[in-house]
């Protein structure tokens, strides 16, 4: 079906950050844990910059540092081991970089500071993103792999895919499990402790991006060349959902961390919406021109994205 648009259309955003003096943006990421809700890791071709957002009269974000990367950053994804209540600090991420590596950056963002470099993929990395008990990430590449890692950066894993890897993600019901999106068009379920298979859902379109609702563990999104699916683990024979999203092949797709709202963005398309997954209305729809991924606060009906120069953010509700 062709989504119906409410006539709350939201064009422009919120607020904009202007961050051209570091360059484009390549990547954005929300801490999606709720002691660290308001950290924001912003990826540039040599730099990733950790930032805050302060939410009180009016929206603010405030640059707290910077790291150094020697290539340009495909994914970038938080540990729930941050925290900047503690003293010291804790902050610890990893980031992909189009060399194939992995990096694991560690620092009480004083003195002392780390990175380890982990090799093993083959090609680029699409994707990286740690489970809620902190004691694996998982990654995932266009040489039909996906790898579990622990988190002080030893190998456990390696599963093998049919086509370039897309997506990983966990689950905060059940963390020893992981949701992998390829390229082909299948999402595989695997449980990670046993190193077995779980379930799959298969779609005969290729696929550009998925996710696995935070807060509902039966509900799945998934992009197939313009085609917006919603997927029920309980049915999992058939999509429950399907619309007609973009024009365009491609895209970036996030659950709202209550699961109510999808956000999509699409370069081709030069756009960003968001839907009601239960009316399936657009919630919003602003015009874009160099996007990254989406990306949700933990909190707050608020999406982000990278738009060339700008950072920007949407209030939804």
């Amino acid at each position: 079906m062709v989504l119906e648009t409410t006539r709350n259309i939201f064009n422009e955003p919120t607020f904009i950050k202007d961050v051209s003096e570091y360059g484009q943006i390549l990547s954005v990421q929300f801490a999606p844990f709720e002691w660290c809700q308001d950290l924001l890791l912003i990826a540039f071709q040599e730099k990733i910059l950790l930032a805050q957002l302060k939410l009180t009269e009016t929206l603010q974000v405030e640059i707290l540092t910077e790291f150094a990367h020697p290539n340009r950053c495909t994914a970038l994804a938080f540990s729930p081991q941050t925290s900047l209540f503690n003293i010291p600090h804790k902050l610890l991420f990893a980031a992909a970089g189009n060399d194939f590596k992995l990096r694991l950056y560690d620092s009480n963002l004083n003195d002392e500071n780390t990175c380890k470099v982990l090799t093993g993929h083959s090609s680029y990395i699409n994707d990286v993103s740690f489970d809620p008990d902190n004691k694996y990430f998982a990654s995932t590449s266009d040489d039909h792999t996906v790898k579990i890692w622990f988190v002080d950066g030893a190998y456990k894993a390696t599963f093998d895919l049919t086509s370039p890897g897309i997506n990983v993600c966990w689950q905060r019901e059940d963390t020893c499990e992981l949701l992998v999106a390829e390229k082909l068009g299948i999402i595989r379920f695997f449980n990670v402790e046993s190193e077995s298979p779980i379930l799959s859902l298969d779609y005969t379109k290729p696929l550009c991006s998925a996710h696995w609702a935070p807060s509902d563990r039966d509900l799945v999104a998934s992009l197939h060349c313009g085609e917006l699916l919603i997927w029920e683990l309980t049915k999992p024979c058939l999509p429950q959902q399907h619309n007609a999203f973009f024009n365009e092949n491609g895209g970036n797709i996030r659950f709202s961390p209550q699961g109510e709202l999808v956000a999509a963005v699409n370069s081709l398309d030069s756009s960003m919406k968001v839907i009601h997954v239960k009316s399936q209305t657009v919630k919003l729809t602003a015009n874009v021109t160099l996007p990254t991924n989406v990306t949700w606060h933990y909190r707050y009906p608020l999406v982000c994205l990278g738009d060339d120069f700008r950072l920007c953010f949407w209030k939804t509700a």
